[in-house]
């Protein structure tokens, strides 16, 4: 079952309010805009979030292993320390995203877009896992 917005701002909302990590494991979120969401924390492992809006959304520490994240717009996003391994980023947005501290082994950013902005972890080479360096 597709998630709209509001669906998944209260998931999230109603775990953190009961101390519990939001499991939106496996969720059908394709295409969703959830630009400035904060998404902090939440299970989002194996998500299907193709073509989905999250520029400026607070992923920080959000497990998104294994999720389909292609042709995301990731624009500005923080995904500080998340966990990323497995995930699916090609064709992705991530023009000034913050990607440090996390993992990206596995990872298929294959035609990804990034700018001098994009913070990668230390000593990674997105041109060398075929991202693309964009305006």
């Amino acid at each position: 079952m597709k998630l709209t917005r509001e669906q998944v701002i209260t998931t999230v909302k109603s775990a953190h309010g009961n101390g519990e990590i939001p499991n939106l494991h496996l969720a059908d979120l394709w295409g969703i805009d959830l630009t400035e969401a904060n998404l902090q924390g939440v299970n989002l492992s194996r998500a299907y979030l193709r073509r989905a809006n999250l520029s400026q959304a607070n992923l920080q520490g959000t497990n998104l292993g294994e999720a389909d994240l292609s042709a995301a717009d990731l624009r500005g996003a923080n995904l500080r320390q998340a966990k990323l391994g497995g995930i699916d980023l090609h064709e992705a947005d991530l023009r000034q995203a913050d990607l440090s501290e996390t993992d990206l082994r596995g990872a298929n950013l294959r035609r990804a877009k990034f700018n001098d902005n994009t913070l990668w972890p230390a000593n990674f080479d997105p041109i060398e896992e075929g991202a693309i360096r964009s305006g």
